[in-house]
């Protein structure tokens, strides 16, 4: 695999679906063991998982489900106890540190529940800093910025800080934080929002919106089985086991 660590601006462009196999990332008899002294905690056990490419997935269970281990694996963030994980066909375990840290940068963006956004930092600022990191150019960091704010229709709110915005608006800032390097497949850990809560309207639209006409792959971490409207698939998990695997055209023709 050919490490190619130039970074192209964001385009966000329609490009020909095609049919594609095989599964961009699949879990296959996947496990997650956290030990933790005398209470070691099984998270994940035996998950069988594939995510195709230009899905819109959401991934639905209880606190304490494994949700949120399911989503670090997906992402390289952590490689499982047992079973075997691969992206792109190219398997966990025979990637290097360096190779897990540069599949990271390229092809994912990582919406953190809490959106992390720097309080002393203008939206602008904040939604560059990916971009700061890897030491482009400060002209090129806040030209993609603004672009990345108009894909989630924040283009004139760049001046403001993030205590300016509503919780709506500061969600959109950080996938539009997430959109700046222009990913493959956009990771959103909504894990701690109340379970009774249905998901933002403005942030499901948004996150299909992304997945339909940008053809990113979404992939929603949320206890909130309502994310099943926005997404075509739900996954729900129990006790770190894949309960139920159903399509929205599936769910339609049970009703």
């Amino acid at each position: 695999m050919q490490l190619d660590i130039q970074i192209p601006d964001i385009q966000h462009t329609p490009t020909s679906r095609r049919p594609v196999s095989p599964p961009l990332m699949r879990l296959t008899g996947a496990s997650k063991l956290y030990d933790k002294g005398s209470s070691p905690r099984e998270a994940l056990r035996s998950v069988d998982l594939d995510i195709h490419r230009g899905e819109f997935a959401a991934i639905v269970g209880p606190s304490g489900s494994g949700k949120s281990a399911l989503m670090k694996m997906l992402g390289l963030l952590e490689a499982p106890t047992s079973g075997g994980y691969s992206f792109q066909g190219v398997q966990e375990q025979s990637l290097s540190t360096e190779q897990r840290l540069w599949l990271r940068r390229r092809f994912f963006g990582f919406v953190p529940q809490a959106f992390n956004l720097l309080r002393s930092t203008s939206l602008q600022g904040n939604v560059a800093l990916p971009l700061m990191y890897r030491g482009l150019s400060a002209e090129r960091c806040q030209l993609a910025a603004m672009r990345a704010l108009a894909v989630v229709g924040l283009e004139d709110q760049g001046h403001k800080m993030p205590d300016d915005l509503d919780g709506s608006q500061q969600g959109k800032a950080a996938i539009a934080r997430a959109l700046v390097c222009n990913p493959s497949v956009l990771l959103v850990d909504n894990a701690s929002r109340p379970s009774d809560q249905p998901l933002c309207a403005d942030i499901g639209s948004l996150l299909r919106k992304l997945n339909t006409e940008h053809l990113i792959t979404v992939v929603l971490v949320t206890q909130q089985a309502s994310a099943g409207h926005w997404a075509q698939r739900t996954v729900s998990l129990n006790g770190g086991e894949v309960e139920q695997d159903i399509s929205r055209a599936a769910a339609s023709a049970l009703h």
